[in-house]
């Protein structure tokens, strides 16, 4: 019996290289289940918190509009930025654990690798003994046939037992390779949410000087707050109408035939778990003058409490970005964002607190490219989308709000 092809298989096997990490390890594996278990149970009170101050905020958008009344509004949006900032931070330190966690069983996954290519190698050894004999030698040395026999017996269970530790051996490498994939996506969403940290900062460094600024413009009377408000809604008709005369225009220019078919899914939803707060067209609250002059919503309105994150549409180039609060404060789309798509598509983001992108900048369909908030013309937080016949989109200055967006408008609902 021979068993060179054999040792040959086997010794390809076993020289297979396994690049593993080396970690200093700290506390046990347990130990770090435990304070995990601990972080997220802090997590999920500050989830309850948030979801608190938001009860607190969307009834606050139901009340009149008073200075009062938006001072207490900002002062709980500022509070449920910064329980989101406390949020973050502990997903942060709880994936550092989690991240721990797995590097101290990776190490033990490679000693155990290292610990069953050791009995391998034994069992390889004993092989090698007996790798060179044929079975007339094997019989010769033995006095009686039934000690041949058992040494054939022996040999047949050393080739089983090479085939349980290969078989072992790949579990164990197979194990390894899973965890060390856990610990590159954990090693990844820290950096997402290292980067969703730096953005909740600014947002409510943002909201804290949006309440600062309003005292000052009002200087916190009652009669002041109410001259501004009807000063930006003088400035808000005026902008409304230069929208509507313009996309009365552009929507002349659509071409339906060089337009994707309207199915699901030729976009996707810009939030997660999206709730139509506003519908397209001419509805009910888009007739109402004091709201729309043109009494035609020109996109949707989804509900989006501030730092929701805001995903594009679908692949695409930024076209522009603006702020039309730095003109007109609170007059029309505040900061917003428009991406061009190869469908011959393009889509509006509005409403915004904080962009991610810049022009000219290429977009992955569902890439973070903003978070939610009300910047210009609303009555509460919420992302207004709108899909435009990309081809007949201008960005141009109007009489008096700056830079905006203009374009033959369509229904989103026929590509969501």
């Amino acid at each position: 019996m021979q068993f060179r092809n054999f040792r040959f298989g086997i010794f390809t096997l076993v020289g297979i290289l396994f690049l593993l990490h080396s970690y200093s390890e700290g506390a046990t594996v347990d130990d770090l289940k435990s304070q995990i278990k601990n972080r997220e149970d802090q997590i999920a009170s500050i989830e309850a918190e948030i979801a608190e101050y938001q009860k607190q905020i969307d009834a606050k958008v139901l009340e009149a509009g008073t200075l009062k009344h938006q001072i207490s509004s900002l002062i709980a949006e500022i509070g449920k930025l910064n329980a989101e900032i406390r949020l973050t931070r502990g997903k942060i330190y709880a994936s550092e654990l989690s991240l721990e966690k797995i590097e101290l069983e990776i190490n033990k996954k490679a000693d155990e690798i290292e610990d069953k290519k050791a009995s391998l190698s034994g069992i390889m050894r004993s092989i090698n003994e007996t790798d060179y004999e044929s079975l007339v030698e094997i019989l010769l040395k033995h006095k009686d046939l039934s000690d041949f026999f058992s040494d054939i017996r022996n040999i047949e269970s050393l080739e089983g037992a090479v085939k349980k530790e290969l078989s072992e051996l790949k579990d164990l490498k197979r194990d390894l390779e899973i965890k060390e994939a856990d610990e590159s996506s954990i090693k990844s969403n820290l950096v997402d949410l290292a980067a969703e940290l730096s953005d909740r900062k600014s947002i409510e460094e943002t909201y804290k000087k949006k309440k600062d600024q309003l005292l000052r413009d009002t200087k916190n009377k009652e009669a002041e707050y109410q001259k501004l408000v009807r000063e930006r809604e003088i400035k808000r008709a005026q902008i409304l109408e230069d929208i509507r005369k313009i996309e009365d225009q552009l929507r002349l220019l659509i071409d339906p035939a060089s337009l994707p078919a309207p199915r699901p899914g030729v976009l996707a939803w810009p939030v997660l778990n999206p709730n139509i707060t506003q519908n397209f067209g001419k509805t009910d609250f888009a007739k109402n003058t004091d709201v729309y002059n043109q009494n035609s919503h020109n996109g949707i309105d989804l509900r989006a409490p501030v730092g929701t994150q805001i995903l594009a549409a679908e692949e695409g180039i930024v076209k522009g970005t603006g702020n039309s609060d730095i003109v007109c404060p609170g007059g029309s789309y505040g900061k917003w964002i428009l991406i061009e798509h190869p469908n011959h598509l393009s889509t509006l983001y509005a409403h915004l607190s904080v962009s991610k992108v810049s022009s000219g900048q290429g977009i992955k369909r569902g890439e973070l490219i903003a978070y939610s908030g009300d910047t210009g013309y609303t009555t509460g937080p919420h992302l207004h989308f709108t899909v435009y016949d990309a081809r007949t989109v201008q960005i141009k200055s109007s009489r008096v709000c700056g830079s905006l967006p203009y374009g033959g408008y369509l229904d989103p609902i026929l590509y969501l």
